[in-house]
């Protein structure tokens, strides 16, 4: 009889125990909804595109520069922004040089899936932008948002791989951005 009750006891511990925490959220966990640190105007840095072809090493096709922005709204819409007579003006948007050209009207949107944190950090994510002018979305992933040396000071940055897309060929494509927060 003693060995019926420990056993039954024994039971109900590990039947009481095997839903723990199921229902509940650890604050550790990515909160994409409530991240904020995408919050503000991103200044594009860099900009490279990689191709590879079947059973080669990665190459770099080619870099742009500086020239493109955006700001990001707690609302989850953005404006994109360039800087006229930047190559990322192919327009050739009026407006004075070193000052921002932005749409005004908001009409995009954001939005972001955080997979894994590293503290505060986001260590990989996809940020997805959409907007009517748009013919497909805008996607980065690998995204990492977080502190890196700038210099001699620390900046906060935003970096991310485009889909990489295959051709008929097998040839592979891709790009990488990097911006800073300003």
């Amino acid at each position: 009889m003693k060995q019926l009750v420990a056993f039954g006891l024994l039971l109900a511990v590990l039947l009481g125990n095997s839903g723990a925490g199921c229902g509940s959220k650890n604050t550790d966990d990515p909160q994409p909804d409530s991240f904020t640190s995408l919050i503000g105007r991103w200044e594009l840095t860099e900009a490279e595109v990689f191709a590879q072809d079947a059973g080669q090493p990665q190459r770099i096709l080619g870099k742009s520069g500086p020239g493109l922005a955006y700001s990001f709204y707690t609302d989850g819409s953005y404006d994109g922004c360039i800087l006229p007579g930047s190559e990322w003006d192919n327009t050739s948007q009026s407006g004075q040089s070193g000052s921002w050209n932005c749409t005004s009207n908001k009409p995009g949107r954001w939005a972001l899936k955080v997979t894994k944190l590293d503290g505060k950090t986001i260590d990989d994510g996809t940020l997805t932008l959409t907007a009517p002018t748009l013919p497909s979305p805008f996607v980065l992933e690998k995204l990492f948002v977080g502190t890196a040396s700038g210099g001699s000071a620390n900046v906060t940055v935003l970096v991310g791989d485009t889909p990489v897309e295959t051709d008929a060929s097998g040839r592979k494509s891709w790009a990488t951005y990097h911006f800073i927060k300003k």
